[in-house]
């Protein structure tokens, strides 16, 4: 059990706090556990951690402590539990990505001209890039894109190396780097981040491979 206040020296950075379904509140309720010291929000200090205590279908939002304070200040309640594997177990049955209809294209928010993709190291004046893609939901290959280097390093951690390309290449830069589609300044996985300083610059001094972004 932690106080709202404490949380910022046991879990910095982003949280991922239990809601109710989303046809409720579409993540914007935190969903509040029954303690012995009163009403407290569940939250996790990675996506990792909640799906392996509560399943893959469990509904989650993305938050930050300012925002489980101001909720707290709001609803009375000033206690989070953290990392916990819930009694009752996964609640919700895992969702079957097979059903489930493709998305329309997104388009980012915000009117910067540049998007912030996942990459190896880039030294400069290399002209190959090679894109790290990772796999959505249905294994897909993705390549992620993100619309400011803070979001980039909030979501996939701060060893991650990145390039900037502009916005309106996104499409043909995924196609040339074999990817299946964009996703948009999602949430990279915890066991999928590099865990220290990448060093490894990928070179290539063939002319045929000098035409776009490669996969890694």
């Amino acid at each position: 059990m932690v106080l709202l206040d404490d949380l910022p020296e046991r879990a910095p950075g982003v949280l991922y706090a239990l809601t109710l379904p989303a046809s409720v509140a579409a993540g914007e309720v935190v969903e509040l556990r029954n303690t012995p010291r009163g009403p407290a929000a569940a939250v996790y200090s990675s996506v990792a951690n909640l799906v392996a205590a509560c399943g893959l279908g469990q509904p989650w939002a993305a938050t930050t402590v300012e925002r489980l304070q101001a909720l707290g200040d709001e609803h009375d309640y000033n206690l989070a539990i953290l990392d916990a594997w819930l009694p009752e177990g996964h609640r919700y049955p895992e969702p079957d990505v097979r059903a489930e209809p493709d998305l329309e294209p997104a388009t980012p928010r915000g009117e910067g001209a540049l998007l912030y993709v996942p990459s190896r190291p880039v030294r400069e004046g290399q002209q190959v890039v090679h894109l790290e893609l990772q796999p959505d939901n249905a294994g897909r290959l993705m390549v992620l894109a993100f619309t400011s280097p803070e979001a980039l390093a909030e979501r996939c951690g701060p060893h991650q190396p990145w390039v900037a390309v502009d916005r309106d290449d996104i499409d043909l830069i995924a196609e040339q780097a074999g990817a299946l589609g964009v996703l948009f300044n999602p949430v990279l996985a915890e066991e999928a981040r590099h865990t220290g300083p990448v060093h490894d610059w990928t070179r290539t001094n063939d002319p045929s491979q000098q035409e776009g972004p490669q996969n890694a």
